[in-house]
């Protein structure tokens, strides 16, 4: 949990620093306080016709006057001092602890969210967007009611029950003694909750990341779920999860009511234990014809240690509410730190290669020179075995292959969304993971099968690619597309609002809008990650001959349907990681005889 508050930014420590500052202040006024009120009662009941009149802390003589009046008004405005300094401090410690803690959620979660959006397709798939989404969210929220409640509570618990047990002793040694005896029960209690609860937080946090996946699913695929009348049995997979959460939960407080009440009952004890021994004191002061001022003095020093003893449990009070917060927060900070500290895939180069063309018109070539790929390190077998082969610039490539066979993770490569580490990935003669990222990804584009639109508008949706981009190139996008054939029969054409994820738009709407905008950016190379899978096949032939007439560039096509790639200049057929075959469609029909069987197959549907 240091680590949490080592990353801190200087001004928010700082912030806790001040909060923390004004705590101690107020603890020393809550605990001035006390001994301030308890010299009322020897100043009511002392004889009037005294010669002196004194104010006394700890036997110490702080005041004195003649005047019983005098001494009685001074006491009166400082007591009300120490009551308005003890709020003040209390009130403005509070909203600068409180501050100071916003202030870290929001850092915290921006270095999630940071960190999580450098992260490779292979990273993701290990910290789960579920699994994120209750870090980012939850787990920060935990860890800010630790630092605000921790704040105050770690540095007024201890002050409470330290200094509370030495003014005790300055005021009775005896009676402290009763206080002293039952602390290792306390101790005892305490932990036993902590082995208790421990590996059942850390439980409840996979329960909710599993929650959170729940209703992921559901919202992501409401129309599947409705279309096949599985509301009842998604409903059934939340509710298991809910309840499994529940359960983990019910555990967890029935733990952590064991506490409070334990250490209400031990201090009511100890309370009723000081007033049967301050009976039995009173009683000796009697039998040894004790005067008036002697009694009054030892009335007022055991209210004055019921106060100290109050502020004692106070303490121990406040450290059982923290030592809930820290359990919880102790399992929520290991699961924040496990991201920052995450060994990720460096694929943003910053100080890489740049592509420099005198010559806007000069077109770039791909090519992959013996790669082998693993997503993990220590897999036993490669997604991609010995990749070789080279596309010329301003030429068109087809991908094809059953599912699983490694079409999709040569995309990533081209586009450096994976590290690879064995081979050879060029683009115009540039090596691909040595290329600036924000270079690479302004000449080369991608298009996933899964298109994604934000809430927004067509335009705005648009302009995500290329904010400075003129209507006039908008426009020239959409139609190359062929996104303007539906385009033109809303009333608001561009302008036409766009629900998250696109849920107003059919799958080949959006399909070609996400087209539409990767050539936006005029690319060098295009890459098509079976991202015409929803377009019938006129459809699919008029967009790529509009982007071979008006683009100029270097575009790959992955694709199931032979229609979408039949044209290409070259074709790979890919199974399991390995290029099968590679040559044009005529020569493939006639030297493969997977490709030959797929052709007759869909020529036949």
């Amino acid at each position: 949990m240091l680590t949490m508050f080592k990353i801190l930014p200087r001004k928010i420590k700082w912030l806790f620093a001040s909060g923390i500052f004004l705590v101690l202040l107020n603890v020393a006024f809550t605990m001035l306080l006390p001994i301030a009120l308890s010299q009322f009662l020897p100043l009511l009941f002392k004889d009037a016709t005294d010669p002196k009149f004194t104010i006394e802390i700890f036997k110490r003589e702080v005041y004195s006057s003649t005047d019983q009046q005098t001494v009685f008004h001074v006491l009166i405005v400082a007591t009300i001092i120490l009551i308005v300094l003890a709020t003040l401090t209390s009130v403005i410690s509070t909203m600068i602890i409180v501050w100071a803690g916003e202030r870290a959620s929001n850092f915290y979660r921006d270095r999630l969210f940071a960190k999580y959006q450098k992260l490779s397709l292979k990273d993701i798939s290990q910290l789960t967007p579920e699994s994120m989404i209750t870090r980012i969210n939850d787990d920060v929220a935990v860890f800010w009611d630790f630092l605000v409640g921790a704040s105050t509570a770690l540095i007024k618990a201890p002050l409470f029950f330290i200094v509370g047990l030495i003014f005790a002793f300055s005021t009775d040694i005896n009676l402290t003694w009763s206080i002293i005896a039952v602390i290792p029960f306390l101790l005892f209690v305490v932990g036993y909750i902590f082995i208790k609860v421990n590996p059942l937080l850390s439980k409840n946090r996979k329960n909710l990341d599993r929650i959170t996946k729940e209703v992921q699913e559901t919202i992501g695929g409401t129309r599947f779920i409705k279309a096949n009348n599985l509301q009842e049995s998604q409903f059934q997979k939340f509710d298991n999860a809910n309840k499994t959460w529940l359960k983990t939960e019910k555990n967890i407080f029935k733990y952590f009511a064991l506490g409070t009440p334990t250490f209400f009952v031990i201090i009511n004890l100890v309370i009723i234990f000081i007033y049967a021994m301050a009976q039995h004191q009173l009683n000796g002061l009697f039998d040894a014809g004790a005067t008036h001022d002697q009694k009054t003095q030892m009335m007022s020093n055991i209210n004055l240690f019921i106060e100290f003893e109050v502020l004692i449990a106070l303490g121990i009070i406040m450290f059982s509410q923290f030592l809930g917060n820290y359990f919880r927060a102790r399992v929520s900070s290991k699961r924040i730190v496990e991201v920052f500290d995450y060994k990720y895939d460096e694929l943003q180069v910053e100080d890489g290669l740049s592509f420099i063309d005198s010559d806007e018109s000069i077109h770039y070539g791909v090519e992959f020179k013996n790669v082998n790929f693993k997503y993990f390190e220590h897999a036993d077998e490669y997604a991609l075995k010995d990749i070789n082969f080279k596309i010329d610039g301003g030429k068109t490539l087809g991908i094809i292959g059953p599912t699983g066979s490694g079409k999709s993770t040569i995309a990533n490569l081209i586009v450096n969304n994976m590290k690879y580490t064995e081979g050879n990935i060029l683009i115009n003669n540039k090596e691909v993971k040595d290329v600036n990222s924000v270079e690479l990804h302004k000449r080369v584009a991608i298009v996933y099968q899964e298109a994604l639109l934000y809430s927004g508008t067509i335009k705005s949706n648009m302009l995500f690619a290329k904010p400075d981009a003129t209507d006039e190139e908008i426009k020239e996008a959409l139609d190359a597309s062929c996104s303007y054939n539906f385009i033109i029969q809303f009333p608001e054409r561009e302008n036409r609002v766009v629900a998250q994820r696109g849920k107003n738009l059919s799958g080949g709407q959006k399909q070609r809008l996400s087209i539409a905008r990767s050539l936006l950016l005029k690319p060098k190379v295009l890459v098509l990650d079976d991202s015409t899978s929803a377009l019938d096949n006129l459809t699919t032939n008029r967009l790529i001959k509009n982007i071979k007439q008006n683009y100029d560039c270097t575009t790959i096509i992955i694709s199931q349907k032979i229609n979408s790639i039949k044209h290409a200049d070259k074709i790979l057929v890919m199974n399991n990681g390995e290029i099968l075959a590679q040559g044009t469609h005529d020569e493939l029909i006639k030297n493969c005889q997977w490709y030959h069987d797929i052709n007759a197959n869909q020529l036949e549907q």
